[in-house]
């Protein structure tokens, strides 16, 4: 997370008119990032995907992922609030993605989850 009182020191040194602008600018930039709950993140580079764990404990199962690259990161796990028993469950990657889908396994059996991918 960037500190306001660090960007402002940076911009000290600049035209009071050019320095206000781009106050306004960061402090627009970090007040309105959200990561939304599109397919697509709103401010990010991340990609939302969906799947299931496999219903055999630490057996692979991958998920398309949609992307146009092949993906680099599984960001974050979801945890929609407003679904009873929705649930996190660990996952590790058991083989590099590809231009389509991401492999993993879980040790939980058959739980539905939601990641961002980058």
């Amino acid at each position: 997370m960037s500190a306001p009182g660090y960007v402002a020191q940076l911009l000290n040194g600049l035209d009071a008119e050019v320095r206000t602008t781009l106050n306004t600018v960061f402090e627009y930039v970090m007040r309105e990032n959200a990561v939304g709950s599109n397919t697509k993140a709103e401010n990010f580079s991340w990609f939302l995907i969906e799947g299931v764990t496999s219903t055999s404990a630490n057996t692979e199962f991958s998920v398309e992922h949609g992307m146009d690259r092949i993906p680099s990161k599984l960001v974050t796990l979801v945890l929609p609030l407003n679904t009873v028993n929705a649930t996190m469950p660990d996952l590790t990657v058991s083989r590099a993605a590809d231009i389509r889908r991401v492999y993993l396994k879980s040790s939980v059996q058959g739980a539905t989850f939601q990641a961002y991918l980058e």
